[in-house]
């Protein structure tokens, strides 16, 4: 299976499968806070920003940071918008934001983000985010990086080295450290994570779904169409497909029951008959998406990543999914 980044989502999910790879074996891409460490009285705020060095075809990033709650609480980045947020950098375009959100009592910061075409996947250096620290009373907190995964567009997983940061706060009383946070079910399983369940396919297609169709080299929504006597623009209306209707050699097609007068022309090689398919390749299973599902929620589920999940389905909007929608878990 392709190397993909993990989540916790999906979420956003954005991803899976990170190498684990060690500072002395990375490569010279480098994920640091700036500045590395930074003094300020109780009461006092400061900022630190996530930093991202030397980096090749990003285009998805999810990070999960631990500070210390009973020395530092971080300053919402938008009163608009419900919770505690940080602010996202504008190295990459956050087309879709999976997380982002602060828990002050845990002490923990969390997000994920991805940048979408037509935008196209960025190289060099920026800021991921920007996070706003006031102090509560005297100690160092140490700024540590939990999770975090760097991906190309097509999901494979960015090598990189971490390198972490701390806050000293002086003036007023001192707290004896807290340890650091544990993240929770919804953090990101990182390298060393126990993976989710076992998946299982999900139930033989009932209904409006006949089945699933994985794309062969030179296949068109014209020809599957023609296969299974199925309308072909109900087909890429099902499957989120905008025009021009590009396909990818392996994606995973829902056939809907919208039967259609077939027209002259090729017809692609039908891989079902009212049975449900084994899983196409690159695709571990099935998941029909549930009420109140969100793609982090199923990424962390099955031990993958949002942004993994945007990429084997081939979701235009991320932030849309359905009850009764066809997923593949890659």
């Amino acid at each position: 299976m392709k190397n993909k980044i993990s989540i916790g989502t999906l979420a956003f999910a954005i991803v899976v499968l990170l190498m684990g790879v060690s500072p002395a074996t990375a490569q010279s891409t480098v994920v640091r806070f700036d500045p590395s460490s930074a003094t300020l009285s109780v009461g006092q705020t400061t900022t630190v920003n996530v930093y991202l060095a030397d980096v090749s075809g990003l285009a998805g990033d999810e990070v999960v940071i631990s500070f210390n709650p009973g020395l530092l609480e971080v300053q919402d980045a938008d009163a608009n918008k419900a919770g505690i947020q940080v602010a996202l950098g504008s190295f990459i375009k956050p087309d879709f934001v999976a997380k982002n959100e602060v828990d002050n009592a845990q002490g923990k910061i969390s997000f994920v983000a991805a940048q979408l075409p037509p935008n196209q996947p960025v190289s060099g250096s920026g800021v991921l985010a920007t996070i706003t620290f006031k102090a509560k009373a005297s100690g160092t907190s140490a700024l540590t990086f939990t999770t975090v995964n760097l991906s190309t567009s097509s999901g494979t997983a960015i090598s990189h080295a971490l390198q972490n940061g701390q806050v000293t706060v002086t003036g007023g009383p001192t707290v004896t450290p807290s340890p650091t946070s544990t993240p929770g079910p919804t953090a990101t399983p990182g390298p060393t994570s126990t993976p989710g369940p076992t998946p299982t396919p999900g139930p033989t297609p009932t209904g409006n779904i006949l089945g699933y169709h994985a794309v062969r080299y030179r296949e068109t929504l014209y020809c599957i169409g023609r296969a299974y006597a199925v309308s072909p623009w109900a087909i890429a209306t099902e499957n989120r497909l905008a025009y021009p209707y590009r396909l990818r050699v392996g994606q995973s097609l829902a056939i809907p029951n919208t039967p259609w007068k077939v027209s002259y022309g090729p017809v692609c090689a039908r891989q079902f008959d009212g049975t449900t398919p084994p899983p196409p390749s690159g695709c571990r299973a099935r998941y029909i998406v549930r009420y109140g599902d969100t793609l982090y929620s199923i990424a962390w589920r099955y031990g993958t990543t949002v942004w993994a999940l945007i990429v084997a389905n081939h979701l235009p909007n991320p932030n849309l999914i359905f009850a009764g929608q066809s997923l593949c878990i890659p």
